[in-house]
């Protein structure tokens, strides 16, 4: 289970013509130890999370922060089962330990809402 160790909200973005808010995320994946997780206000006032992305370039020839390049991958097979589905138990805790982690949910309320 991928866990939240840190989140921070980062800016509002534009993700596939949709208005979102990127928020940083350390999690406990040694692989992919840190993700942008992006999300979008839902019609209950709360928030859905439409997209998560790691930045796999190389740092060492990749050293800016570039997101228009393929180095950032979906992250989204964490939360698939073995039948290539999507758990939506694991989905969902994710996105509450985002949301619940520091001022995330009250920065999303304050950049999405208003």
């Amino acid at each position: 289970m991928i866990e939240v160790r840190h989140a921070s909200f980062r800016r509002t973005a534009n993700r596939n013509g949709r208005f979102c808010g990127e928020v940083e995320v350390t999690t406990n994946d040694a692989r992919t130890p840190v993700v942008l997780a992006y999300f979008t206000a839902s019609q209950d006032n709360d928030y859905d999370m439409v997209d998560i992305l790691a930045n796999d370039a190389d740092t060492e020839i990749d050293w800016y922060d570039n997101n228009m390049h393929q180095a950032f991958a979906s992250r989204s097979e964490w939360f698939e089962t073995d039948e290539m589905k999507t758990d939506w138990g694991e989905r969902e805790s994710f996105k509450e330990q985002v949301l619940a982690f520091g001022s995330v949910r009250e920065d999303l309320a304050r950049e999405l809402l208003d």
